[in-house]
C-alpha cells in the first residue's frame, strides 16, 4: 500500500501552531478514514483530528505536549485516500530524528497495545535497549515517561537516579496544554500591562429583593437566574458611559480602537485551568437570554465541549470570585483587553445609614484597568454608572418588557 502523509491542516483560527494533548492512537493501529487519533489544543479548546485514510499507523511524528506548526508532518498511515492536508508520499525520517534499527523499533512497537508511552519515549526504549513491559510508569494513568526510562537505566545498572529519590517525594505534572496557555497569556499581560485596581463596595438590599422577585418568574421558565446576569447588564450599560474600557490598544496602528460591540467574557474555572468563554452581544439578551448564555457557557468550560468561537472576541471580562465565597481581589487583565472586573459575594455587614450601625447586604466590587488606555476618572465614572444601576436595580428593565 502506499504511504498517506497527513500534514496538519489549517483548523481556521489563524494560528501558525497547536499543542498536541494526547494521541489516541499509536504506532502498528489500524485506523478508518475519520477516526479520531488525536487531540490538539487550540486557544483554549480542544480539537480532534481524524484520521487521513484507512490503514495502519507507522508513524506518529510529534509527542504529547509538543507544538505543531499547521502544515506540518503530524502521522503517517499505510493506506491509500488522498485529501486535504494529506499527501501520497515516501516518509523517510526528518533530518533532526534518530534513526532507530527496524527490529529494535519493531520489539517497542510490539507493546503498543498494551504499554502506554509516547513515540518519543518508544524509540528512546529501542536505542537504549530496555523492554518497555519492565518499566513502571509514573505518568498520568501509569504512562512511561523518560524520567521513568532514566530510572530504569540506572536501576540496571545498580545505580539509584536522584531522579528515582525526587519521585518518591514529588508528583511531577505535565506543564502542558491549558495550563501553559494561561500561564504564558498571564505572563504576558503582567510583563506589558500597567494594571491599576479600585475596590468598592454597594449596598445591594435592592438588587437582593430584585432577584428573589425575578429568580421565582425565571423559575417558571426553566431557568437558573443567579446575581451574574443582572452585573452583566449593568456593566454593559456602564461601557456605554465610559467607552475606553470597552477597546484594545493596537500599537502597531498607533490607536485606541474603541468597541461597538459588547461580547462579555466569563473567567470561569475548568478541570484544567481558567478559561474565559464569551457572551456574544451581550446588549442583544434579555435578563433571562444572559442567563441561559451563563449557563450553556459555565456548563461547556466545566466538561470541554465549548467551541473555539465560545472562546474569541471578548471585549471586557467579569470575574466571579463570590461563586466561592471570596470578597474584593485584583485580577489580571485579558489581553487584548483593557479592563475587568472582580465581583465578591454578597454578605450582610456593618455599615452606617442615618447615623445608625445597620446590618445591610453589601457587594463588593474590583475593578482592574490599563491604564495607558483608562484614566483614573474614567475607572471611577465607570464604577459610579455601576453603582447607579446596581443600587436602584429596576432602572436595568426601563422600557423593556415585564417578565
Amino acid at each position: 500500500m502506499p504511504v498517506v502523509a497527513f500534514h496538519l491542516p489549517d483548523i481556521g483560527e489563524g494560528l501558525a501552531e497547536v499543542e498536541l494533548v494526547r494521541w489516541l492512537v499509536g504506532v502498528g493501529d489500524r485506523v478508518e478514514e475519520n477516526q479520531p487519533v488525536a487531540d490538539v489544543e487550540s486557544d483554549k479548546a480542544i480539537v480532534t483530528m481524524p484520521a487521513p485514510a484507512s490503514g495502519v499507523v507507522s508513524k506518529l511524528c510529534a509527542s504529547e505536549g509538543d507544538r505543531v506548526k499547521v502544515g506540518a508532518l503530524l502521522m503517517v498511515v499505510e493506506g491509500h485516500t488522498s485529501e486535504q492536508g494529506v499527501s501520497t508520499e515516501s516518509a523517510g525520517p526528518a533530518a533532526d530524528e534518530p534513526v532507530v534499527a527496524p527490529e529494535a523499533l519493531a520489539t517497542a512497537e510490539r507493546t503498543a497495545d498494551v504499554i502506554s508511552a509516547s513515540p518519543a519515549v518508544r524509540r528512546l526504549a529501542a536505542t537504549s535497549g530496555i523492554d518497555l513491559r519492565e518499566v513502571r510508569g509514573t505518568g498520568p494513568k501509569g504512562r512511561i515517561t523518560e524520567q521513568d526510562l532514566e530510572r530504569a537505566r540506572g536501576l540496571r545498572s545498580g545505580r539509584s537516579t536522584g531522579s528515582e529519590r525526587a519521585s518518591d517525594e514529588v508528583e511531577a505534572i505535565p506543564f502542558r496544554g491549558i495550563r501553559r496557555r494561561i500561564a504564558e497569556a498571564m505572563a504576558t499581560a503582567y510583563r506589558t500591562i500597567p494594571h491599576v485596581s479600585g475596590f468598592h463596595e454597594f449596598d445591594a438590599a435592592a438588587l437582593v429583593a430584585l432577584h428573589a422577585q425575578r429568580k421565582v418568574r425565571a423559575e417558571r421558565e426553566g431557568v437558573r437566574l443567579t446575581f451574574l446576569p443582572f452585573i452583566v447588564k449593568a456593566s454593559i450599560a456602564a461601557l456605554r458611559a465610559q467607552p475606553y474600557l470597552n477597546a484594545t490598544l493596537d500599537e502597531a496602528q498607533g490607536a485606541i480602537l474603541l468597541k461597538k460591540v459588547f461580547h462579555i467574557g466569563l473567567a470561569t474555572s475548568a478541570p484544567d485551568g481558567l478559561v474565559v468563554p464569551v457572551i456574544h452581544h451581550a446588549d442583544r439578551l434579555g435578563i433571562l437570554e444572559i442567563a441561559r448564555e451563563i449557563e450553556r457557557l459555565s456548563s461547556g468550560a466545566r466538561n470541554r465541549t465549548l467551541s473555539p468561537e465560545d472562546l474569541r472576541q471578548g471585549t471586557f471580562t467579569i470575574t466571579n470570585v463570590g461563586a466561592q465565597r471570596g470578597w474584593l481581589n485584583t485580577s489580571l487583565i485579558r489581553p487584548p483587553e483593557v479592563a475587568i472586573l472582580g465581583v465578591g459575594r454578597i454578605e450582610e455587614r456593618a455599615v452606617v445609614r442615618d447615623g445608625q450601625i445597620v446590618a445591610r447586604p453589601i457587594l463588593p466590587l474590583a475593578l482592574t484597568f490599563d491604564h495607558r488606555v483608562v484614566d483614573g476618572e474614567q475607572g471611577l465614572g465607570f464604577m459610579r454608572a455601576l453603582r447607579d444601576l446596581l443600587e436602584q436595580p429596576e432602572r436595568l428593565f426601563d422600557g423593556e418588557p415585564a417578565w
